[in-house]
């Protein structure tokens, strides 16, 4: 987040977007200091496998995200 910081003050970004399960705890906090909101690129994609990292990334990013986008359609 240090290195993208300047960047988001600088292009004055309205929203942070996220691929995947890429979410941080230290970045998110920091994104919620600067106000922005979040957009979850892939959100919903699922393994259903809790003892994957990743699933639990995937799992707290969209609860975080303040947009989710598919793919395609959710049913």
């Amino acid at each position: 987040m240090e290195r993208i910081e300047p960047v988001l003050a600088q292009e004055d970004a309205d929203w942070v977007v996220v691929y995947g399960d890429v979410i941080r705890p230290r970045n998110e906090s920091r994104r919620r200091e600067l106000g922005l909101p979040l957009a979850h690129v892939e959100a919903g994609l699922r393994s259903y496998d809790r003892s994957m990292p990743e699933e639990i990334n995937r799992l707290v990013t969209d609860r975080l995200a303040d947009l989710l986008l598919t793919r395609r359609a959710m049913r």
